[in-house]
Parts: C-alpha cells; structure tokens; sequence
C-alpha cells in the first residue's frame, strides 16, 4: 500500500518538486519504500479563486502550459488550491481563473473546493477534475464529517485538529481522508476559520492581508514537532498506514525554501541520506 503524498505551492516550488521526483526515479535507495508524489498543489499567481494564502503577480499562459506538461508527463497531479471561501457568484466569470481550468482540463487534475457557489461552476463546465473538500471547511464536528465524507469528492481535507485523536481512526471511509502531517497553524486556532476568510478577501482585492500577525508560520520545524496535531513518518507508517490512511498533505505554501527543504527531507528520505538529497536539490 502506497502512501500517498501532496507538495505545496506547485508554482514557486516548481523546480524543488520536480527536482526531488527526479531524484526519487534516479535513486530510489536515497528514499522511503512505498511513497509517492501524487499532487503538488496552488495556484498560478494572482489567480483570485485561490485561498489559504494570498498568492499575487501573474503568470502568462506558456508558463501555465509549461508547468502542466511537466507535472503531468511526470504522472503529477497540478492540484489548484480554489478555496477562497468569500466568492460571490460574478467571480466565477473571471478570465484568469478560466483560462487556468481550461488549460488543465485534461483529465490529470485536481481541484479543492471550499465555495458551493464556485463549485457548482466548476462541475458544470469543467467535469474532467478530481473534486476534493477543502481543510478551509474547517470541519470539526465528527457527523459533519461522516457527512462530507458520503459526497462526491475524491477526497477529504480534514482540519488538523482531527490528527490523533481516536475520532479520526474510528471514521470510515479512510481511503478518502487526506490529512495535512506538519500543519504550521497552532492546535485548535480560534482564528482558523477567520484567517481563511480574511485571506480570501486580500486575495480578491490583490492585498496584503490586514488580520494581525500569525506567529505560527515562522516556527521551525523542529518546534512545529510538538504540535499535538503532528503526524510523524514513524506513525504514517505504523499506525496510520495501519488503519487504512494513505493520504497525507505537506504544509509549506508561503515558505522559505529552507523550511519546505526541511520537511521534504524527513518525510522523503532515509535519515542517512538526508545531507547528501539535500545537496542534490540544491
């Protein structure tokens, strides 16, 4: 059984993604047995459909063919992040966000979701997709997500407050649950639903995001291993793995280099190979 992993920001991690897929193809023995990159996810800048973080600038659409192609010929997902949950019905018109779908409405994609009216849209015009529900649901309550889980998505983000705890491992459907392993945000933020809104509307307004600083982004990794909410390789591949989940999604949209590297490193690669990938990647 494959565990399967999700990589943020396939845009500004363009080469460091592809680098490390090409690196696994090439030596296999640097790596963990049994994973496998299934999606990078994002968006391509200023796409104003996007959500949990704002994303600005602009890409013209030779990069955006560009970076389909080479995910897909790689057997990569490009998983669009269009989860602005504060969109109203005249912003699924836009010409941007459009062009973007159309351009990767190949059969080969993804799409997570937070707004019913964007959704809706979606399905209608673009059928091809992978729908998956979005962390920024901020699903807490167990029936809600039972619930969630009986629709029609491929899978299922489930907010990290649901990581360890016996709730998750009594949920059915496992198979369809993705969990996000090193999630930045402190355990049981208040403000989780909040930022999400508030990050939706800069993204709409091309902004940066008035909401007051969010410490929890500039941790290390180091400190983000003691969040309760932490999933570590030990435990995706013993008791997750064990019960039935596969999915797991990296935080990282946003980050230095150096962090995402980081976390690349422990959930990728054999301890004693560590020093040596990371000099690969570059």
């Amino acid at each position: 059984m494959m565990i399967n992993y999700f990589l943020p920001e396939f845009y500004g991690n363009f080469k460091l993604i592809t680098n490390l897929h090409d690196l696994m193809e090439k030596c296999p023995d640097y790596f963990y047995d049994d994973i496998k990159i299934v999606a990078a996810y994002g968006c391509f800048p200023g796409n104003i459909w996007n959500g949990g973080r704002v994303i600005v600038g602009f890409a013209g659409k030779e990069d955006i063919e560009f970076a389909i192609k080479e995910y897909n010929d790689r057997g990569i997902a490009l998983r669009f992040t269009f989860t602005n949950p504060v969109l109203e019905k005249f912003h699924v018109l836009d010409t941007y966000c459009n062009l973007c779908m159309r351009l990767a409405h190949n059969g080969k994609n993804e799409v997570l979701v937070n707004s019913p009216v964007l959704e809706e849209f979606l399905r209608m015009n673009y059928p091809d997709y992978k729908y998956i529900s979005s962390t920024t649901k901020c699903l807490n309550d167990v029936e809600l997500i039972k619930e969630e889980l009986e629709k029609d998505y491929s899978l299922v983000v489930l907010d990290s407050a649901m990581n360890n705890t016996e709730e998750l491992f009594n949920l059915p459907h496992k198979e369809k649950i993705e969990l996000i392993a090193n999630h930045y945000c402190a355990d049981n933020c208040s403000r989780r639903k909040n930022h999400y809104d508030a990050v939706g509307h800069a993204q709409l307004e091309y902004s940066r995001m008035e909401f007051g600083p969010c410490v929890n982004i500039t941790r290390s990794f180091k400190e983000i291993q003691k969040n309760r909410s932490f999933i570590s390789t030990e435990d995706i591949f013993g008791k997750y793995k064990n019960a039935g989940f596969v999915n797991f999604k990296l935080d990282g949209r946003g980050f230095k280099r150096e962090k995402v590297v980081e976390s690349f490193l422990y959930y990728f690669v054999r301890p004693e190979c560590r020093d040596e990938v990371k000099e690969k990647l570059g």
